[in-house]
């Protein structure tokens, strides 16, 4: 039978439900050979299912700390320069960051788990997983970690926090001192690797929030870090905050007259104390008459 007018028509309550439908955009029939009606490109047979739904839902919270908080998180994807293309291989983001001993860093380390074997996806650890995490160096020309004794950009439990990620120690594989051949970089239980690490880390956000102590500190990947093109490093310029001299100024302003109010008033509270049990110079006087003149 005939398709009901309203099934393609467009109007302020009513949008066309006819396949491939054309309609009309402005208040004109197409009638007088000055407008024409625009087709769309909607095929009804698809229109109620769902094709790789990429839609996101997330809370936008009150800051939990006071003051600036700076984001260090990660960018990139698993593989070499001509694999990761068109993306580009891991890297911190910023790889150098500027910020203040009173700043908060907000630390988010994400990763995949679905990296698709293209392209050989070479790699570290689970051959379809990203994972890094942050361990502190000597220099950003160093390819190896800071020895514990002179780590300054976390104190020692921060330091464990980010090198490991969380991972159940007990539960980790027993590798000795190196993997030959490379045969257990996709065992689960590889925590070297960070293979049990989770890909949000930490899961709790606010849980990321750090200060780091002032000074010019360097890290990278220990994972990731393939000493060559792939080189997952950063640095952190941590500026130190010494007091305005102005407000300093104003303080010691403040604080004097507040030490003057305070003498003041105990003064004042002395004198009317001494007054009312006639202590001191405030003892009555008594009148002795005079006689034998």
């Amino acid at each position: 039978g005939d398709v009901p007018a309203c099934y393609s028509v467009l109007t302020r309550s009513n949008i066309p439900l006819q396949n491939r439908p054309y309609v009309n955009l402005f208040d004109d029939d197409g009638t007088t050979g000055t407008a024409f009606k625009l087709g769309l490109a909607i095929n009804t047979h698809q229109t109620g299912r769902t094709f790789q739904d990429r839609s996101y839902v997330f809370n936008v919270n009150d800051a939990p700390k006071s003051g600036n908080i700076i984001n260090l998180g990660l960018r990139g994807r698993r593989g070499n320069i001509v694999q990761a293309y068109p993306a580009v291989e891991y890297d911190f983001t910023p790889s150098i960051a500027h910020i203040t001993e009173e700043d908060w860093l907000h630390i988010q380390l994400h990763g995949s788990d679905f990296n698709a074997a293209k392209n050989a996806n070479n790699g570290e650890g689970w051959k379809f997983s990203d994972r890094s995490n942050i361990v502190q160096m000597d220099s950003r020309n160093d390819n190896y970690p800071s020895h514990h004794s002179r780590i300054s950009m976390f104190s020692e439990e921060d330091a464990m926090k980010w090198a490991w990620l969380g991972q159940p120690v007990d539960e980790c594989l027993d590798i000795k001192d190196f993997d030959n051949g490379n045969k257990k970089a996709n065992d689960y239980n590889n925590c070297g690797k960070l293979n049990r690490a989770p890909n949000r880390f930490p899961q709790n956000p606010e849980d990321g929030l750090v200060k780091i102590p002032a000074g010019t500190h360097y890290y990278y990947s220990s994972r990731n870090n393939n000493f060559s093109n792939r080189a997952q490093k950063a640095q952190l310029n941590v500026a130190k905050v010494y007091p305005d001299p102005r407000k300093l100024e104003q303080r010691k302003i403040q604080l004097a007259f507040a030490i003057i109010f305070v003498f003041s008033a105990a003064a004042a509270g002395v004198a009317g104390f001494a007054k009312a049990k006639g202590l001191c110079c405030f003892q009555k006087k008594t009148h002795v008459p005079i006689t034998g003149l």
